[in-house]
């Protein structure tokens, strides 16, 4: 898996892997509610289309709580 620096975007069709077993953000807050709509498989794309963040994207890679896998090159 490539890796890109924490400031950098990700491409909309990289792929989250959901690494967190439990959801790690705060109950009853938004972040909780925008965690619980990461599903492994599911592209950066789909994942803001159903109301994530992007900055979610970065915070959560950077904690561990996912990971991103980047498209391969055409």
């Amino acid at each position: 898996m490539s890796e890109l620096p924490r400031y950098a975007r990700y491409p909309k069709n990289s792929v989250i892997t959901v690494l967190a077993t439990e959801n790690p953000k705060n109950k009853g807050t938004l972040a909780f509610q925008r965690f619980a709509l990461y599903q492994s498989g599911m592209t950066i794309a789909e994942y803001v289309a159903a109301g994530g963040r992007t900055g979610d994207i970065k915070n959560d890679v950077a904690s561990q709580y996912i990971s991103v896998e980047l498209p391969a090159e055409a």
